[in-house]
């Protein structure tokens, strides 16, 4: 897999977004916003984390945007799966694993019936 510049920087935008969520610097919303803004940029790209990180923020953000009284269970889950992402190894396996259990487990994403594990459903969410 081939990274450019703009994605490695992307990347990093993400790192610091989930970073300042963890650390509870502020609400988590202008941060998770920015995270799916971030990665939705670089969605398309092929091979990449962005696609899965795109549905994921969408979501939670979304859920706090459509359902405010929920605020609080979702701040928790964005910070959750903020702390989650940090935690990780560094290895194309544990983040499958991750985008695995938050979009078809914690967001309620349909998994494809004729997909592969790990491949992002079009439908679903917070």
């Amino acid at each position: 897999m081939v990274h450019d510049a703009a994605f490695d920087v992307a990347r990093r935008d993400i790192e610091a977004c989930m970073r300042l969520i963890v650390l509870h610097r502020g609400p988590a919303y202008r941060p998770a916003r920015r995270i799916w803004s971030t990665a939705m940029r670089h969605a398309t790209d092929a091979d990449t984390i962005m696609g899965p990180l795109w549905l994921i923020w969408g979501a939670l953000t979304d859920w706090l945007e459509q359902k405010p009284v929920e605020s609080q269970q979702a701040e928790a889950a964005i910070v959750r799966a903020a702390a989650e992402w940090r935690s990780l190894p560094e290895s194309a396996e544990a983040q499958q694993a991750y985008f695995d259990r938050w979009l078809y487990g914690e967001l309620g994403y349909e998994r494809p019936r004729d997909a592969e594990s790990g491949a992002p459903a079009d439908s679903g969410g917070g």
